[in-house]
């Protein structure tokens, strides 16, 4: 039986994931800001960051506070 994904879902998409690490920012109203190294970000670049909006739900560990180290999943162009 197939599954049923929202329009902006992660699943079954065509683009590669792939999963890095970061640390968590601040969570508001579910939603977990999740700052990582920018991906395009060159080494003499240090502080180059990128937030991923991440919904609490996708994380086992859910009793996370600011300044907790996570993985997650962006897609690769």
């Amino acid at each position: 039986m197939p599954t049923k994904h929202h329009e902006g879902s992660l699943h079954g998409g065509k683009k590669k994931k792939k999963r890095v690490k970061g640390t968590v920012d601040r969570i508001t109203g579910g939603i977990v800001v999740v700052l990582i190294r920018h991906p395009d970000a060159g080494k003499d670049e240090p502080d180059t960051y990128l937030e991923i909006y991440v919904p609490r739900e996708n994380f086992k560990n859910r009793d996370l506070k600011e300044g907790d180290y996570v993985s997650v999943d962006i897609e690769q162009d």
